[in-house]
């Protein structure tokens, strides 16, 4: 361990990135492993089907992109070499299956914060929203009105817009809606340098 004064929640921070890091590419790997067996004589059997559907669930669900294009292209290139086979109707299945899940990854891809066009400004709404239910888990539309001091109007206009973006989440509790950030979520707070606030939360 290297002495010297640290800054506060630095250490935590970097554990925390090298951890998602590190889960990233194990993810990729496992897909693109995953996908060499089932290009073996085609040997795609129900389980390779769901263990990759599963995988890219997890994957868009963490944003994680080396992931999801290792999914995409190698899926892509294993329908490729599908060849059809009108007296096979397994090939037909297995075709369609893999159609599928491409389309899955392709639009997991397109849903990433990268392509969000979110431009989140630190002093923003959005970004406000999002530090404030990343660190507590749970608010409602009257909590987030009264900690960003806007109007509840304000707050849906902007929740919307998060949860089309898949970076937030809506739950009802009650007779109010209560918020919670997602992976993708905090990944968006990353890019934007706020990533310090979200981890402090989570202590």
């Amino acid at each position: 361990m290297v002495e010297g004064k640290e800054q506060p929640g630095s250490a935590r921070s970097g554990d925390v990135m090298g951890e998602r890091d590190s889960d990233r590419r194990d993810r990729a790997t496992e897909v693109r492993d995953l996908i060499d067996e089932m290009r073996v004589e085609y040997g795609m059997s129900e389980g390779h089907f769901s263990a990759l559907g599963m995988l890219i669930n997890d994957a868009s669900l963490a944003a994680d992109e080396p992931a999801l294009r290792a999914a995409h292209d190698g899926l892509r290139r294993l329908y490729g070499q599908l060849v059809p086979d009108s007296d096979n109707l397994k090939v037909a299945e297995h075709r369609g299956r893999l159609l599928g899940q491409i389309d899955v990854a392709f639009w997991a891809l397109r849903r990433l914060p990268s392509g969000l066009e979110l431009n989140l400004d630190p002093t923003g709404h959005a970004a406000r929203f999002l530090t404030e239910i990343a660190q507590e888990p749970g608010l409602s539309n009257e909590q987030l009105a009264d900690r960003l001091k806007v109007d509840i109007t304000e707050v849906s206009r902007v929740g919307r817009k998060l949860l089309a973006s898949g970076v937030a989440l809506r739950t009802k509790q009650w007779r109010h809606n209560a918020w919670t950030i997602t992976p993708r979520g905090v990944t968006c707070l990353e890019q934007a340098g706020l990533a310090e606030a979200q981890v402090s939360g989570t202590d």
